[in-house]
């Protein structure tokens, strides 16, 4: 989706667990997945819109059901995503939540290569109610704000980049407890992620960035 802001790119892990997870519908009964933002060509810090997603091992992935024809480029630049969570920000959107966004979050957080899946809390809290009694993939999904209408993947660091540093470890929990009761405080729900940002520099300097960036930047 939004193929005009030109982040549809990704190192080959991440194209890798994609496919796999889009291919899995007769588990998760998702045909198919629409994909916001993954990274740049060459990766980097954004202009807008992200502090992630910068070395091609994150991907948004819309909560809402492929659609039965493939949508034309305009299309994917117009339509608007599934709003999930209530009104209240308390709980998902009982008309829009289903068994199926379950399994899909729960086929991707048991897959080997996921490290991490940031969803907003009442999404969060959803998967815990509905998770049953297989719980051990609740522990990679971390509440975040945002995340209402997309769920965020981020891989493991490939095996064969030392420089890449790895997600914070998580709670051996299912993060249904106390964690999911702060983010779900009137404190956390009120946060307005959207205000504008109070002016400041812009965005880093060559200096600050690692030492590989200056060497992809000067590539032909």
């Amino acid at each position: 989706m939004r193929l005009s802001r030109n982040r549809n790119w990704g190192h080959p892990n991440l194209v890798a667990f994609l496919e796999r997870l889009a291919s899995q519908a007769p588990v998760t009964g998702w045909h198919g997945l629409l994909l916001g933002d993954m990274s740049q060509p060459r990766g980097g810090p954004m202009l807008a819109g992200h502090a992630s997603h910068q070395i091609g091992l994150d991907a948004d992935i819309w909560l809402t059901p492929m659609p039965d024809r493939e949508f034309s480029r305009e299309e994917r630049e117009q339509m608007m995503a599934t709003m999930i969570v209530a009104e209240s920000r308390k709980d998902v959107d009982p008309k829009a939540w289903t068994p199926a966004h379950v399994a899909l979050i729960k086929a991707a957080a048991e897959d080997a290569d996921v490290a991490r899946i940031f969803v907003n809390a009442a999404i969060k809290k959803a998967l815990c109610r509905d998770a049953g009694s297989d719980r051990a993939w609740l522990s990679k999904v971390q509440p975040w704000y945002g995340h209402d209408w997309h769920f965020h993947v981020r891989l493991n660091c490939p095996a064969d980049n030392p420089e890449c540093e790895p997600q914070p470890p998580r709670p051996a929990n299912d993060g249904c407890g106390k964690e999911l009761e702060h983010w779900l405080s009137p404190p956390a729900i009120n946060v307005n992620v959207d205000a504008k940002p109070s002016p400041g520099r812009p965005g880093p300097k060559m200096s600050e960035l690692p030492k590989a960036c200056r060497q992809v930047l000067l590539a032909p």
